[in-house]
């Protein structure tokens, strides 16, 4: 073969040979795999985490995503801390005492690292007992047995913050230190008096408690409810309308918050950018699976946050016009 025709063709098989790593280097790109951090699998944080890691498998280049139940935000800030999780449910007021280094983390450095994604929908504390109680309000749970959330959540820590301004301690009360799902079969069983948690309306179990056993809410009432939002501003006063759940004739009113969706500084803002655009891209199949996640709005989400956006997060709010 003569010199000058074997030059073009080593030139061709380099091209192919170069193509087919760029082909097969795209192929198989190693794939980023993320895990979501949520609550109980009673609440609504469980669903919507499994929803939103769906979503990030399914329209997210380069990346898959699982959702997982777990202890709730006190937990959930601890393994975002060590790095195994990558996204987390957080209490509005967790968050910030993380960050702050504050209250229940005084003794741990500032999380200065941690980032939020968006806001979410109200969630609401509930405080529930059975039809026939004798309690009529919350002086009234003095020597009962409480479901005051599992040992170390968010939850527990905020209804221990709201005890205390009815003057009521663990001393005063047999604190029983469960989930929602344990509190909620509790008082099916009877062996508990009287369930607190905190759960996005309407919640799957509260509304399965209903249909087995009747029962009634313990209002916040209003003077308490804005000395409580007074010195804890991410407690906010709220009133649930008459006929969401089961034998619910009367309005209920509570204090709620506005959970967050977190990562940390360690997650790329191109790939944060990535998921909080696919989360609204695709709001609709998310609506789809619980009416409560139709609460989601963009124009608060990113306005409820009690910690730092994320940069990535900031890039697509600022994209929306929903931050300057």
């Amino acid at each position: 073969m003569k010199r000058s025709t074997i030059k073009p063709i080593i030139i061709l098989i380099s091209l192919i040979f170069l193509s087919a790593i760029l082909f097969n280097g795209n192929l198989y790109a190693k794939k980023v795999r993320l895990s979501i951090a949520t609550a109980g699998t009673a609440g609504t944080w469980y669903p919507l985490g499994g929803a939103i890691a769906n979503l990030i498998t399914k329209y997210v280049k380069n990346a898959e995503a699982t959702a997982y139940p777990s202890g709730a935000s006190i937990e959930n800030i601890r393994t975002l801390r060590k790095g195994q999780c990558d996204i987390a449910f957080l209490m509005p007021d967790v968050a910030y005492w993380a960050y702050t280094g504050t209250k229940k983390f005084k003794k741990e450095k500032p999380f200065k690292e941690l980032r939020g994604l968006f806001s979410l929908y109200p969630i609401d504390e509930m405080i529930v007992v059975p039809e026939d109680s004798p309690i009529k309000s919350i002086y009234d749970i003095k020597g009962k047995r409480v479901g005051i959330g599992a040992p170390g959540s968010g939850i527990e820590v905020m209804n221990k913050l709201i005890l205390a301004e009815y003057g009521i301690t663990y001393k005063d009360i047999s604190p029983k230190f469960l989930s929602i799902a344990e509190s909620v079969q509790a008082l099916k069983d009877g062996n508990i008096d009287v369930a607190m948690f905190a759960v996005g309306t309407p919640a799957p179990g509260l509304m399965d408690l209903v249909t087995v056993r009747k029962v009634r809410y313990i209002d916040i009432k209003d003077d308490m409810a804005k000395k409580i939002n007074k010195k804890y501003p991410y407690y906010v006063p709220r009133t649930i309308p008459a006929g969401v759940y089961k034998g619910q004739d009367k309005p209920i009113h509570v204090l709620c918050w506005l959970g967050i969706i977190a990562t940390t500084t360690r997650l790329n803002k191109d790939l944060v950018y990535n998921i909080v655009k696919t989360f609204w891209d695709h709001k609709k199949e998310i609506d789809k699976i619980h009416v409560k996640y139709k609460s989601i709005k963009i124009n608060t989400a990113a306005k409820g946050c009690s910690i730092p956006l994320h940069d990535g997060a900031k890039r697509f709010f600022k994209e929306k016009g929903v931050l300057k």
